[in-house]
């Protein structure tokens, strides 16, 4: 275990000060996977986080916060840089003024998520699949499991080795968003070691 990510997880640590219990039912995925990402990152400085889907409100915890979130953990830990990707020029205005005390660590990209992440050219050590809202609707609901499935699919080989991958709307009707990214990382060896309202993936090869 690194210095940083020793910081980070023990109980009452930077994560707890800074965010509480404000994650709500992402808490335990959120604190889970930061820890792993920066157990993974060990001594480096350039860690990769691409998130799909940026923060739209303020304080919208029930959503997640996930760009402040990252943000705030790059920029304490000294860990790298965060691609935050959306459809929406309003959401990442909104995104940016939420997370302007660390906008040094992030760059907002306003683009079709399965797009970006086919272009991207960098390693990934942590990616995070957000986009596309769930809504209580079978149509809906099977066009946000397709195009997540469809961003796992543009992501797969930028993943650097140890990756860690975190896929959010995921307890839900239906399976969540995030049922065919599961099946499919399942059947590529993948291992699910926490799954409640978000899924937390690492690779089978990969011991922590």
């Amino acid at each position: 275990m690194t210095s940083r990510s020793a910081t980070f997880g023990y109980f009452g640590g930077w994560f707890d000060q800074r965010f509480g219990s404000a994650p709500q039912a992402r808490y335990p995925t959120f604190k889970s996977a930061i820890g792993l990402f920066l157990q993974h990152l060990g001594d480096r400085r350039d860690g990769v986080i691409v998130e799909t889907g940026t923060q739209r409100l303020p304080d919208d915890w029930g959503a997640g916060c996930s760009t402040t979130i990252f943000g705030e953990t790059l920029e304490t830990f000294d860990g790298g840089r965060l691609w935050t990707v959306d459809l929406s020029p309003e959401n990442l205005t909104t995104s940016q003024h939420c997370t302007q005390h660390v906008a040094q660590r992030i760059e907002y990209v306003c683009s079709d998520s399965v797009t970006f992440l086919k272009q991207f050219n960098r390693p990934i050590d942590l990616l995070y699949l957000d986009s596309l809202d769930w809504w209580d609707d079978p149509q809906i609901q099977q066009q946000s499991q397709a195009h997540q499935l469809a961003e796992i699919e543009a992501a797969w080989d930028k993943l650097r080795q140890g990756c860690i991958i975190l896929l959010d709307d995921n307890g839900l009707p239906g399976g969540g968003k995030a049922r065919l990214t599961k099946e499919f990382l399942s059947q590529q060896g993948w291992s699910c070691i926490l799954d409640y309202q978000q899924s937390l993936w690492i690779s089978e090869k990969v011991m922590f």
